[in-house]
């Protein structure tokens, strides 16, 4: 399955259109006004998606926030500069267009975008996405409570990732970095509450290419709204790259019902939208990426 590099070499050749997100349909539907939920159950399948079926790239729900970590970004280090200025993301609007001049209002980040064959986007050859890029990609999560962690699964990447919850405290400054980093999680109130750290530095923020350090302290604040949307803010303490704590904007999730994806045979579930480099090199990437970008294998 070749979609979701297909996806991302789309996104650039048409702007913004879907990197903006926001067009879909809303995160709540009032038919489900009335059912009753338990605001500390998180459990099941959560997407961002704009699309009745809940998954396939593109926008995100109407009132579920874009694409981006954030439209506003606080000042970048001299480190946090030198590694942003290193990464080449191939999402948003393209560098040096006209419409990227159109818009000054962005942050410089938001309108830097290169051909995906001159990017250096990690998740673009098969490298897990981390965190926060992957909460914030519009595909579906799943939300599997157990005793003493939580797995979360995603359908983009495939990628896997567990928040402790076994009382454990959080891992502060810990020998080896991971590309999911260290998570423990909590409640607070109806809020439960992720702490991570030891995120591998080679993940992005977001699809725009803002760093992080592998000293990134990352805080995660999920609730439970209404029975079909649950609700997200993230906060990054890392003053190696940033002045100050960056508070992404408000996500939202809706819940989907555990029979909505299915695929041709009727197997109902998430699709498992690996990354595989056996696909994405010689399927995609020397036949369509490459050559768009005028790389001739």
């Amino acid at each position: 399955m070749i979609r979701l590099a297909g996806a991302a070499f789309i996104f650039v050749l048409s702007g913004v259109a879907f990197a903006q997100g926001g067009r879909g349909i809303f995160a709540h539907n009032a038919a489900n006004d009335n059912k009753p939920y338990d605001k500390h159950d998180i459990s099941g399948i959560w997407s961002r998606n704009g699309s009745p079926g809940g998954y396939g790239g593109g926008g995100t729900c109407r009132d579920c926030g874009d694409r981006g970590y954030s439209m506003k970004v606080p000042p970048l280090t001299a480190l946090g500069k030198k590694m942003f200025d290193a990464d080449k993301p191939s999402y948003g609007r393209l560098l040096g267009s006209a419409d990227a001049a159109a818009h000054p209002e962005e942050d410089i980040g938001r309108r830097r975008a290169v051909p995906p064959a001159n990017d250096s986007d990690p998740y673009q050859h098969c490298n897990p996405m981390g965190p926060t890029r992957a909460l914030i990609y519009v595909d579906p999560m799943e939300m599997n409570v157990l005793p003493d962690r939580i797995i979360q699964q995603f359908e983009w990447g495939w990628g896997t990732r567990i928040l402790w919850t076994d009382g454990r405290p959080p891992l502060m400054d810990p020998d080896l970095p991971r590309w999911w980093g260290y998570s423990t999680g909590h409640w607070d109130g109806d809020t439960f509450v992720v702490t991570t750290t030891g995120v591998d530095e080679r993940t992005w923020v977001d699809q725009y290419g803002y760093p992080h350090s592998a000293d990134m302290v990352l805080e995660e604040r999920y609730k439970r709204t209404a029975y079909d949307v649950l609700e997200l803010t993230m906060t990054i303490n890392d003053p190696k790259i940033y002045s100050a704590p960056w508070t992404s904007e408000l996500k939202k999730f809706r819940k989907l019902d555990k029979n909505t994806i299915k695929s041709i045979d009727g197997w109902a579930g998430m699709l498992e939208d690996a990354c595989a480099p056996a696909d994405e090199v010689d399927l995609f990437n020397k036949r369509v990426r490459d050559p768009a970008g005028g790389v001739i294998h």
